[in-house]
Formats: C-alpha cells, sequence, structure tokens
C-alpha cells in the first residue's frame, strides 16, 4: 500500500478528522527522518474573493508558513494597502514564497505585443511588482504569459519575444527574485514542446509547475518534469478526478507518491503549495485535512 493511501486510511479513522499540534510534529519528525526538505504552504488564491490580508490571517491559523500571495488589484501594491499585506505578513509568522500577479490573465497583451509603448509601460508596471515581491521576502515571481493563439513561426517574432523574456528575468533578479513560467492550459506555456523551447532559449527562465493546470490542458504532470524539471523553483498542488478538474489534494486521483518520488529524484527542495479554488472547499477544515495528507511528503 502506498504512503499516500496509509495516510489516507488513517484520516477516514480519525473521526473528528482535527490536524493536532502533535500530530504535526509527529510527522514532521517523520519527515526529517526520511530527509525531506521540501516545505508544505499554501496559495491566498484559494480565499479568492477574501481580501489578500484576511486570507494571510486565515493561513495563519492553518499553522502553515510558507504562502504565495496572489494580488487582486494594483491598489494592493500601493500604500496603505502594502504596509497591511506587510504586517499581515509579520503578524502571522509567515514566509511569502513567491508572488503572482492579477495582470497574469493580460501579459500577452502587455508585454508581448508589437505596440512598443505599451510593453514598456508594462516593464515599468513589473518592476514596481518586482519591488514589492522584494519588500515581501519573496523569491519568485509567477508569470503567466502569452494565450493559446496559434504558433509564431516568424522568427525575427519570435526573437522578440525570447527578448521580452530575457529582459523580465534580468529585471525581476534586480530585485532579488526568480522570475518563473508557470505551465496554464490557457496559455501557451500548456505545451511542455513550448517550455521546452524557453528552456533551451532563456537558460535563466525559472518553472512553476500547477497539477491541475497539466491535467486541464491534457497533459500529464510526468511531460512538464522531462521538459523542465530540473528548472522547476515553485510547485501548486491540488488533484483531479474524472469529473472535476480542481480538487484539494487527496480528494481526487492524484498519485502523490508518484509524484513526489519524481521530485525527490530531481533534487527538488523547495516549497509546495495548495492552490485550488475557494468553490474547491466548504470550511478550513477541508484544507487541515489535506495539510494532514501532504505531511508524509512535505513540513509546514
Amino acid at each position: 500500500m502506498t504512503t499516500w493511501r496509509k495516510a489516507c486510511i488513517i484520516e477516514a479513522g480519525n473521526a473528528k478528522g482535527y490536524m493536532t499540534k502533535g500530530s504535526i510534529k509527529a510527522r514532521q519528525f517523520q519527515a526529517r527522518r526520511r530527509g525531506n526538505a521540501m516545505q508544505l504552504g499554501i496559495s491566498t488564491a484559494c480565499f479568492y474573493p477574501l481580501p489578500v490580508e484576511q486570507a494571510l490571517d486565515e493561513i495563519g491559523r492553518l499553522g502553515l508558513r510558507a504562502v504565495e500571495i496572489f494580488f487582486n488589484t494594483e491598489s494592493e501594491y500601493f500604500e496603505p494597502l502594502i504596509s497591511e499585506i506587510e504586517r499581515h505578513v509579520h503578524e502571522n509568522g509567515l514566509e511569502v514564497r513567491s508572488i503572482h500577479p492579477f495582470t497574469s490573465a493580460n501579459e500577452g497583451i502587455l508585454l508581448f505585443s508589437e505596440y512598443t509603448r505599451r510593453t514598456e509601460d508594462a516593464f515599468a508596471q513589473y518592476r514596481h511588482y518586482f519591488e514589492t515581491g522584494q519588500r515581501l521576502g519573496a523569491k519568485y515571481f509567477t508569470f503567466h504569459g502569452e494565450r493559446r493563439m496559434g504558433v509564431d513561426t516568424d522568427g525575427g517574432i519570435i526573437d522578440r519575444k525570447l527578448n521580452v523574456y530575457r529582459r523580465l528575468v534580468a529585471a525581476a533578479a534586480e530585485y532579488g527574485l526568480t522570475f518563473t513560467q508557470e505551465n496554464v492550459a490557457w496559455c501557451r506555456s500548456a505545451d511542455p514542446g513550448y517550455l521546452r523551447q524557453l528552456y533551451e532559449n532563456v537558460p535563466e527562465l525559472r518553472y512553476t509547475l500547477d497539477i491541475k493546470q497539466a491535467h486541464r490542458a491534457g497533459q500529464d504532470w510526468e511531460r512538464f518534469l522531462e521538459a523542465v524539471g530540473d528548472r522547476i523553483c515553485n510547485i501548486h498542488l491540488n488533484d483531479f478526478d474524472e469529473e472535476h478538474s480542481c480538487l484539494l489534494p487527496g480528494e481526487g486521483t492524484m498519485d502523490y507518491d508518484a509524484f513526489f518520488g519524481a521530485l525527490k529524484r530531481l533534487g527538488y527542495d523547495r516549497q509546495v503549495l495548495i492552490e485550488v479554488y475557494k468553490t474547491n472547499f466548504s470550511s478550513t477544515q477541508q484544507i487541515r485535512r489535506a495539510v494532514e495528507r501532504l505531511l508524509p511528503y512535505a513540513q509546514p
């Protein structure tokens, strides 16, 4: 029986299903004995449309520390809201691992069009996002990129877009951030082959792997590990089954024994972050149960 299935059976036998401090410490000890260096965390996106600072409070109450902050509007990058967000990070003892901009839905038109003036404005905008990430102590920046709108065949266009990536990577680095391309079902990054082209042409670029996005694109997560696995720096954890494309970890058919085994073979030792939608759970107790299931693989 796999470690994952054992954890699910143990949980099913627990009538209350509560994640106690004792159980957390026991699992942490077991993980340390196995030499597991991955840190379990969560994205504020799970609690949308709760304001970011309130989402941070929810995460603090869950006992998690590693977070990805998903900014939901431009004002959150500026005073007074950024100071309020920063205060909630510190008061809850959180560690910001990654930030994710709400402009991810428009990054194609903002940064990759032929309209140079808009591109330069977007670079100025994203520099401010990078500065915000630096202020919060973030390590990674999560990027969606262009939508799926056909295949570029013109060499000049391809070179221009690759140069945009190079500039973004360099600009993020000025603020101490590693720039990561996420695989997203409705973007060019849904294709592992596209990511491999970026891998070969922009060696400084790193990657965020999202399980549900791979599933929605009709791809196995293994294909993304094969394409860019040694440059993955951030993981979004979720689950799925035949009827649902996004579920909390352990509520679907995802084989986490195989997944974490593959990460371990790659030497992955960074954060793994639960990222689902508010519609995927009815109470934070469901999230607690997901955390409990994941403790054999990563520590809070």
